[in-house]
């Protein structure tokens, strides 16, 4: 109802308020003689009654006042932001009352199950919350860390309401005997943060604080801690020894779930063969690997720089690197015991794939090993390593230790044996690429199979692509068409 219509209504009830009172007067007095002129008031100068009047204001003041007071009762007056691993934000009256809960993963949908919190007080409805997320157990001993975030424009209400919030959860804490760890803050909603959030299917809220952590430590991208509880991103901030004055933090993350820095250190150790007396400069801090915590753990020994990735909830070796002078060095040490107990560890993957190169660990300027994982599951050993002009990269099955794929590429080696020389055409021939790739492969022809040889051209150099299978492993090479030099050798097992 518009105005223009209010103010219709209004008047046609007062016009109805004052009802012609000629008939009762008559019959109060009896007969009368003669007749009765009815008196008809002018109509230019109508007027309403006094009284009529007063009721009309009355009326257009109290619909006026209760439009207002409606509106105020659903205008949105802050937004309170939760995130543990759920990430949900609730539209909140100034009155306290939640308009609207808004979750943005599937952890969120699970804990809101079929609550419908809109118009519940606040304290209610995070009351509610909290406890779903204890029953469903995504907060716990083991993942104790909450964030809040509010925004209002106020910035002190925004920072009493935030108090106020940690108080509350703080409560329900005490209620449950969980030691939680309440991490707190005010943001100011920007077209940077909803993208991110949008991107990362996360609250602002924790947009926000994964700004906070990445722009004192440069080493972290967003990518890496988006999919991270907030627990998890505690543990890696504190470790860090990252802190900011636009979080406040009350209790402590929990560790419960992972082994200690210290068992971490001997795990590297152990794989690296090294005593601690022998290690210099080591550092041990709270890392993610697609997903996984793990420890980052780096130290010198000998001259040579360590980097090892430890599983923090196993302990064992997802990935390491060393680089420097690497003279008699062993990698040392068995794999320590773990999910992939039965893998057969970096140790034996490192030397598979040496075997296969034919080149030893002290040829080697660079070497490094790892489990790949896809999609939180653990696909082979990646072995990559430098030896003389060639790089080497192998993937090992992680319980056979059988090379699945190798990959080396040399810079201008010549093939071994001799290459026949350059036709009239500046290259060597169909024949002679496929001889230098079945010479370096070390097979004979009457062992292959499906081969094909092909003239290219790649990034403005003409090469020869060779490709062949021995029983099921299939080769592919590339060889200057010029020299016969192996630009590229790959080995692949075929399925």
């Amino acid at each position: 109802m518009d105005e223009r219509e209010l103010e219709q209504r209004l008047r046609t009830a007062v016009e109805h308020a004052a009802p012609d009172p000629l008939d009762r007067i008559l019959a109060a007095c009896g007969p009368q003689a003669g007749t009765v002129l009815p008196f008809e008031a002018p109509k230019k100068k109508r007027r309403w009654a006094p009284l009529a009047v007063a009721a009309a204001l009355v009326v257009m003041c109290c619909g006026a006042f209760g439009i207002s007071s409606w509106r105020g009762a659903n205008a949105v007056d802050s937004v309170v932001m939760l995130d543990v691993n759920p990430s949900l934000s609730m539209e909140v009256s100034a009155q306290e009352r939640v308009l609207s809960v808004t979750p943005f993963n599937q952890d969120a949908e699970t804990i809101l199950g079929d609550m419908d919190l809109t118009g519940t007080d606040l304290d209610v409805a995070v009351n509610a919350l909290i406890g779903s997320m204890l029953q469903n157990g995504y907060l716990s001993d083991i993942q104790n860390a909450i964030l809040v975030s509010v925004e209002n424009q106020d910035a002190a209400k925004s920072a009493q309401l935030q108090q106020h919030l940690t108080d509350t959860i703080n409560s329900v804490f005490q209620g449950g005997s969980l030691e939680g760890a309440v991490l707190s803050q005010t943001v100011t909603e920007s077209a940077d943060l909803n993208a991110l959030a949008q991107q990362y299917g996360i609250s602002v809220g924790k947009a926000s604080l994964i700004q906070e952590v990445i722009a004192q430590d440069s080493t972290l991208t967003f990518a890496s801690l988006a999919p991270l509880s907030v627990n998890e991103i505690a543990l890696i901030a504190e470790s860090r020894h990252l802190a900011t004055q636009s979080v406040t933090q009350t209790g402590t993350a929990s560790t419960k779930a992972y082994i200690t820095a210290e068992e971490a250190k001997n795990a590297a150790l152990a794989h690296a063969g090294i005593a601690e007396s022998s290690v210099a400069q080591l550092e041990i801090e709270f890392d993610s690997e697609d997903g996984l915590m793990v420890y980052e753990v780096e130290f010198y020994a000998g001259g040579t720089e360590y980097d090892y990735d430890i599983n923090a909830r196993t302990g064992e070796v997802v990935n390491f690197s060393r680089e420097g002078g690497i003279s008699g060095g062993t990698t040392g040490g068995s794999v320590t015991s773990g999910s992939s107990g039965s893998y057969i560890g970096e140790a034996a993957a490192t030397a598979a794939a040496l075997t296969h190169a034919g080149v030893s660990e002290a040829d080697t300027a660079y070497l490094r090993c790892w489990v790949e994982h896809d999609d939180g599951r653990a696909e082979c050993y990646e072995v990559e390593f430098l030896a003389g002009a060639t790089e080497y990269q192998y993937e090992i099955d992680l319980y056979t230790g059988a090379v699945l794929k190798s990959e080396r590429e040399s810079h201008g080696v010549p093939a071994s044996g001799s290459v026949p020389a350059s036709g009239s055409s500046g290259v060597i021939g169909e024949a002679a690429a496929k001889s230098a790739a079945l010479s370096h492969a070390g097979v004979s022809e009457s062992d292959v199979s499906r081969i094909q040889v092909e003239l290219d051209r790649d990034d403005g150099r003409t090469l020869y692509e060779v490709e062949f299978h021995v029983g099921r492993t299939e080769y592919s090479y590339e060889i200057d068409a010029s020299s016969g030099a192996i630009l590229k050798a790959e080995q692949e097992l075929d399925d």
